[in-house]
């Protein structure tokens, strides 16, 4: 498979492809052993990080930016609701619409990741220099961009 962009071919779809799974089976490793999240399904880990990081969303929301089918977002979301770290709410402008958000169990356990995650990552963070962290966040910036962009392509018709 020939990619275009690059004369040299030095950056494939195969290469972004095993550094993407390289990326996220790395971060998904930094997780800490928490009990409440080894508990967790990939799904349910999912929406309860998503619904930490986002203000309140529905299980649309969660379907379309997980790229999860919606069926599977119920299942997820219910047994979160029944293991207590979510709940729903009602919208104001809309009763027939429902919201997902952390419960105090909830927001306590993301709490206790985040502590967690901040450790862990700070002990990492401390062996890189000033440059390859000034890098680091580069890299993220662009990451992020990308993956709004591949969002807004998918949502477009466009894959």
């Amino acid at each position: 498979m020939e990619f275009k962009h690059f004369e040299d071919n030095s950056l494939n779809p195969e290469s972004i492809l095993r550094n993407i799974v390289e990326i996220v089976t790395g971060m998904v490793s930094l997780i800490p052993e928490i009990p409440e999240l080894e508990g967790m399904s990939t799904t349910e880990l999912y929406v309860f990080l998503f619904s930490a990081t986002s203000d309140k969303v529905s299980n649309g929301t969660l379907s379309k930016q997980l790229n999860i089918s919606k069926a599977a977002v119920s299942i997820a979301t219910k047994s979160l609701i029944k293991k207590g770290v979510i709940k729903t709410i009602q919208s104001e402008e809309d009763r027939r619409h429902f919201y997902i958000v952390l419960s105090d169990e909830g927001k306590s356990l993301y709490k206790k990741l985040l502590k967690a995650f901040e450790d862990i990552f700070n002990k990492i963070l401390s062996l890189l220099s000033k440059e390859e962290l000034s890098n680091l966040q580069l890299g993220f910036d662009v990451m992020v961009r990308l993956s709004r962009m591949l969002n807004e392509y998918k949502m477009i018709g466009c894959c």
